[in-house]
């Protein structure tokens, strides 16, 4: 309705949007040395309008506008819905810094999705954890549920649409409902339930031609065992759990405020492979956190041995502004840091690749998504387990399940044939 289209290639866009992370401080750094090649470029083309968005532009407010002046616009996470309105004070001649809290509303406006055959769909936005290393609740806001006939909406409409698969989308997806005036049918003894986010994917499990629902990401905190119930009993739901540890020592999860012990995780993960014994289990894990020692590393590489991973998103800590860590005086050098980083790493892939070993020979269901970027020859896909997964097909089976032969098992990925079912 504002008269924008998409354009591809920025040199020619009239309209510059950098949607930003704060979570690391390199991924900032990054934003700043692309605002000073856009702002020399502005210094040329005044009609040039430049925005940052997302989680930077909260954090940063009006220091951005002053450190970068040619900027126009700097708008949080809870204004993306807005971006019209905003840009129509930019063409008035303002500089805007809209970083408020607002209730986020429903966005009329058809999500842009970068694949045909999966589509995220957010649920709840925000978070009210306070992490001591975490920067998000400072940036992002409270915990905001969307309403449970909206999101069932969007599914619907999504699968409607063509696509087959759902991954439904949450800083913290286990605090779905809290915050909602929502109830459910009161129990026989008359107490209102207050909707959980198992109570949604039973809401949501039948969408019109959604093959595949996958959700993120899971706070152990609140990992309930209704939900891996749940997730067993439902067809659609994956058998794949996202669920972020940080830390394998208890006293350094103390320290970072999650809420939990290694106990409690492995309990979890029990529990999870009680009812599934062959789900695939993916985590985030930090290393360096302040006054983390050698001992306490060590704790974290004995609980990806002791759980087996198929994957563990790995970072050295990075002092985030706004958090309590990052003021902390027991910084851990960054060579060690660095060190620790690769050795983590090394294992990870260790126990992915074994792992991996148990699909040989499998005849796995693989949702086609498309070609191979690396071979055209090849498509991809992804198991029920999310595990990426290579063989030799017609194009024209994107978007459709098909059957693989798993004849080689690599870490992070697998080799197949396609075999008639």
């Amino acid at each position: 309705t504002k008269g924008y289209v998409n354009c591809i290639d920025p040199d020619q866009a009239d309209v510059l949007v950098y949607n930003t992370c704060s979570i690391r401080d390199k991924a900032e750094q990054k934003v700043y040395s692309a605002l000073g090649i856009q702002a020399e470029r502005k210094r040329k083309q005044p009609d040039l309008k430049i925005v940052v968005a997302g989680c930077v532009a909260s954090q940063e407010g009006e220091t951005l506008l002053r450190r970068v002046p040619e900027l126009d616009l700097v708008m949080g996470p809870h204004h993306a819905n807005r971006i019209g309105s905003l840009l129509e004070q930019v063409e008035l001649g303002q500089q805007v810094c809209a970083i408020e809290p607002i209730h986020i509303e429903e966005d009329i406006a058809v999500p842009r999705r970068d694949s045909n055959t999966t589509a995220w769909v957010n649920v709840i936005y925000g978070c009210n954890e306070r992490c001591s290393y975490c920067v998000v609740p400072n940036v992002r806001g409270v915990e905001q549920s969307r309403e449970p006939d909206a999101i069932r909406r969007e599914c619907h409409a999504v699968g409607e649409a063509g696509y087959k698969e759902i991954t439904l989308l949450g800083q913290n997806i286990d605090a779905y409902g809290r915050d909602l005036d929502a109830v459910l049918p009161k129990k026989e003894d008359g107490t209102p339930q207050r909707w959980r986010f198992t109570d949604l994917l039973y809401h949501v499990h039948d969408a019109p031609g959604i093959e595949r629902i996958r959700f993120a990401t899971s706070h152990p905190r609140y990992f309930a065992d209704r939900l891996i119930k749940a997730c067993h009993e439902l067809p659609k739901v994956c058998e794949y759990f996202h669920i972020p540890f940080q830390s394998g020592n208890n006293d350094v999860l103390k320290a970072m405020k999650r809420g939990y012990s290694r106990e409690r995780y492995l309990d979890i993960v029990n529990n999870v492979r009680k009812y599934m014994p062959d789900a695939s289990l993916s985590a985030d894990v930090i290393v360096g956190f302040p006054g983390e020692t050698e001992e306490q590393f060590m704790d974290t590489v004995t609980l990806i041995q002791e759980v087996g991973f198929d994957l563990v998103n790995t970072a050295a800590y990075s002092p985030r502004p706004m958090t309590p860590a990052a003021e902390w005086e027991n910084q851990v050098a960054d060579l060690v840091k660095q060190d620790r980083l690769h050795r983590i790493n090394r294992v990870v892939k260790q126990v992915a690749e074994e792992r991996s070993q148990r699909y040989l020979g499998r005849v796995e269901e693989i949702l086609v998504e498309g070609a191979n970027p690396k071979n055209p020859t090849q498509l991809m896909g992804r198991t029920r387990g999310n595990k990426l997964t290579f063989f030799e097909g017609p194009l024209e089976c994107q978007g459709k399940l098909v059957d693989v032969l798993i004849e080689e098992a690599r870490a992070f990925s697998l080799t197949g044939r396609m075999v008639q079912p």
